[in-house]
């Protein structure tokens, strides 16, 4: 082991040289037929490696753990706050507003809890958010400063601040008792004349806006959709509509027990363990909310809540606090979620095992006692949880020996962590249910996070949504732009149960950290409820895919896609040149290609020519100051790519993608929405008609489609176009219901898009509202 002093002096960057060194080391001995505890029990009590994972966990902490420079620490520090504050102020005053913000929320994540520094932040911050009109968040901010020592003789201005946001929320009571308030405290207050006339011109300025303002509008709490047929008690978190079921041939799987149709609910679960993965944009590391205004923890600087509340639920924290200063949980990847099902596991309790423990107890005896139960009744909903996720395959027989050693080591570093720096195992003999001794208890922990490794391998689960950024280019024209994104991995013990198919049945949405599971297309009684876990039929060839499912998961794909022979080259066509005499696919793998159809031979020399000559072309139109030149240099390039390419080909649409934009931006609708149609059946024949694809290009469609109207109020055909309109914006909604749910926030815009057409065909509109509208939409044309 003496290669291990020759490491990179980073050493979050050691840890996988030094997974290989140490796995390479002891892979002479096949362990993969071991059971986790025997395993554990060697690696734990093993000094050698003790000695090296201790010592790099102390490097961790001294590299990561401190004040890295002026603006960053793990920890509080009211400087680093103070620095952040005065460059929100500076930005502030410059009126960058999102800038500020994001200083704002720097200087609060540094600020130690129930400070001045802190209340001072997070007023600073709500003065922002007010100006971002972001009203909710501000109220928040406001609240937390009042209750985490913001001056008393400043308290009129937050009161002030609240009343404005109540007013801008159409909420006539609360702004009328914070007005009230900010009266009431700046009586007794000894103003100066400068102060009490400065007080008494904003005031005027509030009670005119609040006369405006008749009742109290109160915002509808977001409404999940129903498992369709309720809940079936047998199979915790899914549908009465369908059931769990086992055979030789398959194991555990999912049928359909009743007809169901396109959007049916099947699974509505939360997750049993969940951690946020690293990333610029701030997620509740509790319940995975995304787009928060961030109330960080108490203790580090690392780890940020949506709210003091989700705050306070997350009391895994407390154990992973040190790590997450450590910079541990980046390094390790999907070990942070293994131990983070430990943690959740403790903090429920691990659960009395059906048959009676020996005495005394071992970690062996509790091990298998929760592994000796009915696979399929432990998903009765009044089975503890801790079954379900504790009976989820690992596929540790089949696995590589070396990438078991190497979770083996993984586990063992993360036990060493929890003995080391943190209290943990003074907390856990009170979890477990019975009485295990000092070394059995941690070799019991080691072995949980052992096999939460193999079960998360191949039953964990990407959350995704939407995120929704505003980009400007060098011109300053500003995009809004949907990005699919992970926010978190999770595992859902129900949903795991669905087999695998790159021709899924099933679509995946979800709602913080909550999966609802719909289906994709009508299935009837006795049909199996498949998912897709990652190579899906129209993204990736058979052998691709089969390959990406082996490495993973340790299956051999034999599902309808893989074994359809007549479809084994359709993704080919997506990537396909053109024949030029019939314009038939041709995908050449030989050194004199010919046309599959006609025979034609063809010319790949010529071909990558006319392709070279159209990137410069739409090089040259990017670069091009005049609209119209480069519109007129981006359909020279896409012309030609038509010549070379088959009609289908990918490059097509991304192309026409870029020259439908053109086309809207200088007023050339009709022809922005021809190229848009011709997208949408392209991507209709690749991933079908109600694909998140489709979706996203009938929202770009309407956008242009709305700018059309707005743009054209007295053509003589603009009543036509609003009726076309409308039927393209509801078809959009349908579909981005079903990809993503009702709750994006890119729902509500197409919502709110439908009601101004449905008022434009009514006749209805202002002057005033078209205006609005103008100003206000973007197109989406770079998703």
């Amino acid at each position: 082991m003496n290669s291990v002093n020759n490491m990179p002096e980073d050493c979050a960057k050691q840890w996988e040289i030094l997974l290989l060194l140490l796995s390479s080391e002891e892979k002479k001995i096949d362990r993969t037929n071991e059971n986790e505890i025997d395993t554990m029990n060697y690696f734990y009590n093993n000094k050698g490696v003790q000695k090296i994972l201790l010592h790099w966990l102390q490097q961790m902490k001294m590299s990561y753990a401190r004040k890295t420079s002026e603006s960053d620490t793990a920890l509080k520090c009211d400087e680093v706050s103070l620095f952040w504050r005065l460059r929100g102020n500076e930005k502030f005053r410059a009126n960058l507003l999102e800038e500020s913000y994001k200083c704002y929320t720097s200087s609060v994540l540094y600020a130690k809890h129930n400070s001045l520094m802190y209340a001072l932040a997070l007023a600073n911050r709500s003065a922002t958010l007010l100006r971002l009109k972001r009203f909710q968040e501000c109220l928040s901010d406001i609240t937390m400063a009042l209750s985490n020592g913001y001056p008393i003789e400043q308290h009129h201005k937050l009161l002030m601040r609240r009343a404005d946001c109540y007013i801008e929320l159409q909420q006539r009571t609360e702004a009328r008792a914070s007005l009230d308030a900010a009266i009431h405290h700046a009586d007794s207050l000894n103003f100066s004349a400068v102060n009490a006339m400065e007080f008494d011109r904003h005031l005027k300025i509030l009670e005119r806006k609040l006369e405006s303002v008749v009742g109290d509008t109160i915002k509808e709490p977001v409404k999940l959709p129903d498992c369709y047929m309720g809940f079936n008690p047998q199979f915790q978190a899914a549908s009465n509509a369908i059931e769990l079921r086992c055979n030789d041939t398959v194991g555990r799987h999912v049928v359909a027990k009743a007809n169901t149709k396109r959007g049916d609910v099947l699974f509505s679960e939360e997750p049993y363990a969940w951690v946020t993965l690293p990333s610029d944009e701030k997620v509740c590391e509790m319940c995975c909310e995304a787009d928060i205004n961030p109330v960080p923890c108490s203790v580090c600087s690392r780890s940020v809540y949506c709210s003091e509340s989700c705050r306070a639920l997350a009391l895994f924290h407390r154990w992973e606090c040190e790590a997450a200063q450590c910079a541990l949980f980046p390094t390790i990847g999907i070990a942070h979620l293994a131990l983070r099902v430990l943690l959740i596991s403790a903090n429920n309790g691990f659960p009395v095992p059906p048959r009676r423990l020996p005495e005394p107890c071992t970690a062996t005896d509790l091990f298998k006692s929760y592994a000796q139960v009915d696979k399929i009744k432990i998903y009765d909903k009044n089975t503890p949880p801790f079954y379900r996720m504790f009976n989820l395959v690992t596929n540790f027989d089949k696995m590589n020996n070396m990438d078991y050693i190497q979770y083996a080591l993984t586990a063992t570093m993360l036990t060493l962590y929890l003995e080391n720096f943190t209290l943990f195992f003074d907390y856990l003999p009170s979890k477990v249910p019975c009485s295990l001794s000092h070394a059995e208890l941690r070799l019991f922990a080691a072995a949980v996070i052992l096999r939460s490794l193999g079960q998360l391998v191949c039953n964990g689960h990407a959350t995704l949504s939407l995120s929704t950024v505003e980009e400007a280019n060098g011109r300053n024209e500003r995009t809004l732009t949907e990005r699919e994104v992970r926010r978190a991995t999770a595992i859902y013990p129900s949903a795991a149960m669905m087999n695998h198919s790159c021709d899924p049945n099933i679509i995946n949405t979800f709602y913080k950290s909550r999966l609802i599971i719909r289906c994709s297309r009508e299935l009837s009684p006795g049909s199996e409820v498949l998912n897709c876990y990652g190579p899906h039929r129209a993204r990736e060839p058979t052998a691709q895919r089969r390959s990406q499912l082996r490495a993973q998961y340790m299956f051999t794909c034999n599902c309808t896609a893989c074994r359809d022979n007549e479809r084994k080259d359709f993704l080919l066509l997506f990537s396909a040149y053109a024949c030029q005499s019939c314009k038939g696919p041709i995908s050449w793998q030989s050194k004199q290609p010919r046309c599959q159809q006609c025979s034609a031979e063809f010319h790949p020399d010529r071909a990558l020519a006319l392709i070279d000559r159209a990137e410069e072309l739409a090089s040259q139109a990017e670069l091009a100051v005049c609209l119209e030149s480069r519109c007129d240099k981006m359909l020279a390039s896409y012309r030609l790519r038509q010549q070379v390419w088959h009609r289908h080909h990918a490059g097509l649409r991304v192309t026409a993608d870029k020259l439908a934009r053109l086309y809207a931006d200088v007023g050339e609708f009709s022809k922005s929405m021809d190229l848009i149609k011709q997208n949408i059946q392209n991507l209709e024949y690749q991933f079908g008609s109600f694909s998140v694809e489709v979706a996203h290009e009938l929202r770009k469609l309407s956008d242009v489609m709305l700018e059309r109207i707005v743009n054209s109020s007295q053509h003589v055909d603009h009543r036509e176009w609003c009726l076309e309109t409308h039927k393209i914006i509801k078809k959009a909604i349908q579909l981005m219901e079903l990809n993503y749910g009702p709750w994006e926030p890119v729902v509500s815009r197409l919502k709110d898009q439908e009601a101004l057409v449905s008022s434009l065909l009514a006749e209805s509109r202002t002057p005033e509202a078209a205006d609005c509208i103008h100003h206000n939409l973007h197109y989406n044309l770079k998703i």
